[in-house]
């Protein structure tokens, strides 16, 4: 019953068809009037307070995949990220660049953002995280545990559990799936996706199913996103 149940993910390895790009951090250098009006310090602070108390305006979905999804199921561009809470450049793309891309593109309709967890031996607690994030999603709180986990895990180096106590999760059920045999074969079943589609580093994502590896400049991303939806 377990592999019917996960069937859909095999299925999409099928699916997808990768084209990859790597993306270089170019120079610092000033952004172009349009895309600085995006950002605000207000406007981040709003997004971050709707992640962190779960009631953002955009519900989010827990797939069959173990894969989070946030922003409307019509959206024309779908932007998936392999991601890990103690790497640099993921959790600069999580507290910088999510809120833009949030206020911008998914708030609007115009974009569906999903979140896959690829753990990474190098970091002891990186399996308890992927464990906690994907609990904490069975219980509509996994953007807000993602965006916890990504600004405090690496400097706190704490369990997932604590978080999961700030953001009100019931904890006994917390506990349960933490234990549970389901949720460790969820996240083998994404790390082996992981593995078919070459993902070795995070982050690395798939925009409408092509591939682009490490940290984007936001207004490439940006500008990649609005040739999509062109």
């Amino acid at each position: 019953m377990i592999a019917l149940k996960f069937f859909p993910l095999l299925v999409s390895l099928a699916l997808i068809s990768c084209v990859q790009t790597r993306y270089t951090t170019p120079p610092e250098e000033p952004e172009p009037a349009e895309t600085a009006e995006v950002r605000t310090e207000k406007t981040d602070k709003i997004v971050v307070e709707e992640l962190s108390s779960g009631t953002g305006a955009i519900a989010e979905r827990l797939l069959s995949t173990g894969i989070i999804e946030v922003g409307s199921r019509e959206a024309p561009v779908t932007l998936m990220v392999f991601t890990e809470h103690h790497a640099k450049y993921a959790q600069e793309f999580q507290i910088d660049q999510f809120p833009r891309l949030f206020k911008e593109f998914i708030e609007t309709g115009k974009l569906k953002f999903q979140v896959a967890i690829l753990p990474l031996k190098k970091y002891p607690q990186s399996e308890s995280a992927a464990s906690g994030l994907l609990c904490a999603a069975m219980q509509s709180k996994g953007m807000a545990m993602h965006q916890s986990l990504s600004e405090n895990l690496e400097t706190e180096r704490l369990e997932p559990k604590h978080y999961a106590e700030e953001l009100g999760i019931n904890m006994e059920e917390f506990s349960r799936c933490m234990e549970a045999e389901e949720t460790s074969f969820i996240l083998k079943q994404q790390n082996a996706w992981a593995q078919s589609l070459d993902v070795t580093l995070v982050p690395t994502f798939f925009l409408n199913g092509e591939k682009h590896v490490g940290l984007p400049y936001y207004p490439d991303l940006r500008g990649t996103i609005i040739e999509k939806l062109r």
